[in-house]
């Protein structure tokens, strides 16, 4: 029976991988075609700012961006931004803003968390910026009393709108043309989504990851941060699974996750493996590959595997995949291969000099006349 229900599970995803996106929520706009795959999200903050306000949906769009990568391009590029690049104070929290108004990248996502907002919109020059980037945005999303920056920008009219409840009637007043709703943790008008207070401020970006992303992606990042994320169940069936922004070759690339996850191996495989007869050079792949192999006992495959992606990386990351391979290639009898991407482990900056000494997978290693002089004597 669970032979079955995996059979179906990959065949069902590998139909679903060449199907085009499912709808994002109706109120969204059909989005412009993208130059980049790579989404600016720009995170507003000022004197006082409410801290989980702002470092809640930080937090949503920094995972997601490595979750929702593809073909080596991260979903999101995160930053902050303030009137100036001067150290802030918000809230005991000191915090220095990546980018001031005057050199900040157009942001594709603009997002105002709450505090005294007023320092944005009562400030002729911020508001100035404020109000151009989210008009231009494909999104522009409050929390908590940062609505009040979209509704000085007339973004909330004629909308159904949300805040922090206690700040319902004040916003109603100030913005008589919106809807304000109270019990709602958010409201999505397409280019707007406005979220209640302070945590609602991450249910409301990890529905917009969900949208632009799909839910698979959403689901990894709430599941990292060990969030009970509980979408609500009037959008959650318009949720496309797989990621809508990127192309057919990308949601394949997740179709072999999802196979590697449910442990159906074979077809996970068989999958990266198409992938890569189409570009050889598509280092991610090669990364999922030797995790694949690995699961699979396949030690020479995975250590080659491994060793193809560290050829596409630098730094840290390569150095990690060289170590990866070694253990892999030890673990097939191959020392001569697994010595010499340790010694490529090393030189790409992995830090464990002493590796052949504590691991046991490489003790093999310790004499090997492959090793380069610095990692032998490391290793005695």
């Amino acid at each position: 029976m669970n032979r079955n229900r995996t059979a179906f599970l990959s065949a069902f995803l590998m139909i679903l991988a060449a199907l085009p996106a499912i709808a994002a929520p109706a109120a969204t706009a059909p989005a412009a075609p993208r130059a980049s795959y790579t989404r600016n999200v720009a995170i507003v903050v000022y004197e006082n700012a409410e801290p989980l306000d702002w470092a809640g949906p930080y937090e949503v769009y920094h995972d997601a961006a490595g979750f929702g990568a593809a073909h080596g391009e991260p979903a999101f590029n995160v930053y902050i931004v303030s009137e100036t690049r001067a150290p802030l104070n918000l809230q005991g929290l000191m915090v220095t803003p990546t980018y001031g108004i005057a050199d900040a990248p157009k942001p594709d996502i603009v997002l105002y968390p709450g505090g005294p907002s007023n320092k944005i919109y009562d400030d002729p020059e911020f508001f100035g910026w404020a109000d151009k980037a989210s008009k231009g945005a494909e999104i522009a999303q409050s929390v908590c009393t940062g609505a009040f920056v979209l509704g000085k920008s007339g973004l909330l009219d004629g909308f159904e709108v949300t805040t922090f409840h206690g700040a319902i009637e004040s916003l109603q007043q100030s913005y008589p043309k919106a809807a304000v709703r109270a019990g709602r943790r958010f409201v999505d008008n397409g280019r707007v989504v406005t979220t209640a207070g302070i945590s609602a401020g991450i249910d409301g970006s990890l529905h917009v990851v969900a949208r632009l992303l799909g839910r698979r992606i959403a689901d990894q990042v709430a599941n990292y941060m060990e969030y009970a994320w509980s979408p609500e169940a009037t959008l959650a069936t318009q949720y496309a699974y797989l990621n809508p922004s990127t192309d057919d070759r990308g949601r394949l690339a997740q179709t072999a996750e999802v196979n590697a996850e449910s442990g159906n191996l074979p077809e996970a495989e068989a999958t990266l493996r198409t992938l890569l007869k189409q570009d050889a050079k598509d280092f991610d792949t090669w990364q999922t590959l030797g995790d694949v192999l690995r699961r699979r006992n396949d030690h020479a495959g995975a250590g080659e595997a491994f060793a193809k992606s560290a050829s596409g990386r630098t730094g840290g990351h390569a150095g990690y995949l060289y170590y990866q391979a070694a253990v892999e290639y030890a673990k097939a009898d191959r020392l001569d291969d697994a010595a010499g991407v340790l010694n490529q482990a090393f030189e790409a900056g992995y830090p464990r000099k002493d590796a052949v000494q504590t691991d046991p997978d490489l003790a093999r290693l310790k004499n090997h006349p492959r090793l380069k002089p610095a990692t032998a004597s490391a290793a005695r």
